[in-house]
């Protein structure tokens, strides 16, 4: 029990520092945090940690952060270098 207290903290404290970041005129812009999203569901490593399962929730349930956003952001980490396989 302690340990899901512990992680859900852990999701938290990613979650301010990324609204500090915003709030300060930061880098927070939608395609930024649908790549964050992205990274996470393109990660097995990532996707094994909950608590960037939880960021990444919380992230994509924003309403700038838009499904089409993630989908662009997913195709992009997915290329590979010096290939073009645009669809």
């Amino acid at each position: 029990m302690q340990k899901q207290l512990a992680k859900k903290a852990d999701a938290a404290q990613v979650l301010e520092r990324l609204q500090r970041i915003s709030a300060a005129g930061g880098l927070d812009t939608p395609q930024r945090l649908a790549r964050l999203v992205a990274r996470v569901l393109l990660s097995r490593r990532l996707k094994q940690r909950r608590k960037w399962c939880q960021v990444a929730r919380i992230v994509a349930a924003d309403p700038s952060v838009e499904d089409r956003l993630v989908q662009q952001a997913m195709r992009w980490l997915s290329m590979q270098p010096g290939k073009t396989n645009i669809p």
